[in-house]
């Protein structure tokens, strides 16, 4: 992802809250949501609550669920404390599966994987990759799955991998998770605060050596 995309995309999710906020103020849509009931459901459920939805952080390609969706689903059923510690288990689960397939299944995987994944990790892989592979994982917007499966591919050192993936993903899961509590009143000034830092998280590769040329 290049620094020119990259402003782009900051832009444009800039441009995106300005016109939902003025659409807020004047209240041509008027969804109120209502998380106590939504919780009160997931208590009835109980422990299976959490089973699935642990599950489905772990297997979440199955059901073509993006990673955002499902880790804000877990602030706002979870609560954002427990909702990012069963998203941040769930994910490092299906990190380490999906490494695991991409290595295995090379000649499968390889139809599903763009080549400039493929060459972004193999340069990476080059250059000892942990400082790469943080980058890519704690930018937000930047595309989980190809890293996960393209990284077994690569045959990238499997310890760097789950580290690099595991702390990068942390900051992103945390900051998902708190805005699952906040999607009653999503204009707040905590939430805003949380978006900011969402934004500024975008920027984080900028901070590395070669940053661009990892991402």
């Amino acid at each position: 992802m290049t620094g020119k995309k990259r402003s782009i995309g900051i832009i444009l999710t800039i441009l995106i809250f300005i016109v939902l906020y003025i659409i807020d103020r004047l209240g041509i849509i008027g969804i109120q949501l209502d998380v106590d009931s939504i919780r009160a459901l997931t208590e009835v459920g109980g422990i299976w609550s959490i089973v699935i939805f642990l599950l489905i952080c772990m297997f979440r390609q199955l059901f073509f669920l993006p990673t955002t969706v499902v880790y804000i689903s877990g602030g706002l059923i979870f609560g954002p404390f427990w909702g990012f510690l069963y998203s941040i288990s769930g994910h490092t689960v299906n990190t380490f599966l999906a490494y695991s397939v991409g290595q295995r299944f090379k000649e499968s995987i390889r139809r599903f994987i763009s080549e400039k994944y493929v060459e972004k990790l193999q340069k990476a892989k080059q250059k000892g990759s942990f400082k790469q592979l943080f980058a890519m994982r704690v930018t937000p917007g930047f595309p989980v799955d190809p890293i996960s499966f393209g990284a077994g591919f690569v045959e990238m050192d499997f310890h760097t991998y789950l580290l690099a993936s595991f702390l990068g993903s942390l900051p992103k899961i945390a900051v998902y998770s708190y805005l699952g509590q906040r999607l009653e009143d999503i204009f707040a000034f905590e939430t805003i605060i949380a978006l900011g830092f969402l934004l500024a998280l975008a920027m984080t590769p900028y901070l590395f050596k070669n940053g661009e040329e990892a991402l």
